[in-house]
């Protein structure tokens, strides 16, 4: 609810009226209103209309009509290109701006209608989302989290097994050193041959030692 202050003593108890005007004798004009019409431009009031104290009408971008019957309270401001339908009633300190206001209309004391700026600034304003539904989508968002984490643990789980089981069952590996000692060395053993020169050394020995001659097999002297 606005809070309207009461209606303040006019000091210019005067009626002022300029520009195109055309008042009907049976209207009735408050001390203090103020009629202004921009050059063509025009304000046209009807019969039996009632305009309160202080109320200011100005039609400045567009003509200005007032329905008959209608009723403006004190502190009304029209502006603009507007029309009021027959037997309207305008609450106190209201403002309208370039709007038309259709017939057997009410409006409450303290309204502003036609403001687009207002309007603007309204749809600029982001609406709030409901506590209920900001709740369900952090509730969703932990549960994709948590799905996450656990298939990510599982894939985690079954490739450490696999590793395992791998090295578990994988027969021993053989060094290749042993095997290449191993191959290199039979053979030298078996084809050993005799070192060149021992028969000459066994005949030395025999010359030398004549009573000996085992070297060479079972001689006798």
């Amino acid at each position: 609810m606005i809070y309207l202050p009461p209606p303040q003593p006019i000091l210019n108890k005067d009626i002022r009226i300029s520009g195109d005007v055309e008042v009907h004798p049976t209207a009735s004009l408050a001390q203090g209103v103020i009629l202004q019409a921009a050059p063509e431009r025009k304000i046209i009031i009807g019969a039996d209309v009632c305009i309160g104290m202080g109320a200011i009408i100005n039609a400045s971008e567009g003509s200005i009509e007032i329905g008959s019957g209608a009723i403006l309270g004190s502190g009304v401001l029209i502006i603009g290109a507007s029309k009021i339908g027959s037997n309207c009633c305008i609450g106190t300190s209201s403002t309208i701006f370039q709007m038309d206001i259709d017939a057997m209309t009410v409006i409450e004391p303290g309204s502003v209608l036609g403001d687009r700026s207002r309007q603007a600034d309204k749809d600029k304003v982001p609406t709030a989302e409901p506590k209920s539904e900001k709740k369900r989508q952090k509730k969703q968002a932990k549960k994709k989290q948590n799905k996450a984490k656990t298939e990510f643990d599982e894939a985690n789980s079954a490739n450490k097994q696999t590793v395992e089981n791998f090295y578990s069952t994988s027969p021993p590996v053989s060094t290749p050193n042993s095997s290449v000692e191993t191959s290199v060395q039979v053979p030298i053993e078996r084809n050993k041959e005799p070192v060149v020169g021992q028969l000459y050394i066994n005949e030395l020995l025999i010359t030398l030692f004549p009573h000996n001659k085992k070297p060479n097999g079972d001689r006798r002297s």
